[in-house]
C-alpha cells in the first residue's frame, strides 16, 4: 500500500512540476511589435512563404501537413473561438480545417498536439504545442509557436521545447 502511495506521488509530481506552454509566454518571446487585436486585421489571404526565414511554410505550421509554397492561405475568424483557415491556389480551395481557439489580446491563440501518456516510472510521454497569431502594423501575419516534448521509459527520461516566430507577408483582405 504504501508503495502505491508512493507511486501516486511520484507521478503527480512530474506532471505537476512539468510546464506548460502558456500565452503569456509565448509573446513575451516574440521580438514583433502587434498590433491591437481585430477580427478584421487577422482576416484576410496570407503568403504561405516564410518572410522572416526559409523554413516551414504557413499551412504547415497550422496544419502539419506539407504543401506547395505557391498557395496562399486564407484566415477567417468564423466566431470568437474558431479560426477557418483554407489553403488556395488562385481562386480553388485545396484544403480547409477549422483550428479551435481564444481570443487573448493581442493574439488569437490555439492550443494543439496535446498529449499524454502518464505511466511514470514504465512510460511516460508529454507533448504539447500552442501557436498564437496577430498582425504587425503593416497588416503582415505574425505567428509565434511553441512546443515542449518530454518522455520517459524505466526512469529514463529526455525532454526538446523550442518557441518560433514567424512573418508572413498579407496579400489582400
Amino acid at each position: 500500500m504504501k508503495s502505491e502511495h508512493i507511486y501516486k506521488l511520484l507521478l503527480l509530481t512530474l506532471i505537476f512540476s512539468s510546464s506548460c506552454i502558456s500565452t503569456k509566454k509565448l509573446i513575451r518571446n516574440s521580438s514583433t511589435e502587434v498590433s491591437e487585436f481585430s477580427e478584421d486585421n487577422l482576416n484576410g489571404i496570407y503568403s504561405n512563404r516564410n518572410k522572416t526565414s526559409e523554413g516551414n511554410n504557413l499551412w504547415f505550421i497550422l496544419t502539419k501537413h506539407k504543401e506547395s509554397d505557391h498557395s496562399n492561405v486564407k484566415i477567417t475568424l468564423l466566431k470568437e473561438q474558431i479560426l477557418n483557415i483554407k489553403l488556395i491556389n488562385q481562386d480553388s480551395v485545396l484544403e480547409e480545417y477549422n483550428l479551435p481557439g481564444k481570443i487573448k489580446k493581442p493574439y488569437f491563440s490555439i492550443d494543439r498536439d496535446l498529449k499524454l501518456i502518464p505511466f511514470y516510472p514504465i512510460y511516460y510521454i508529454r507533448n504539447e504545442q500552442k501557436t498564437i497569431l496577430g498582425n504587425d502594423k503593416d497588416g503582415n501575419l505574425i505567428l509565434v509557436d511553441g512546443f515542449e516534448s518530454e518522455g520517459a521509459i524505466l526512469f529514463l527520461g529526455n525532454g526538446n521545447h523550442g518557441i518560433y516566430e514567424y512573418k508572413f507577408e498579407k496579400i489582400k483582405n
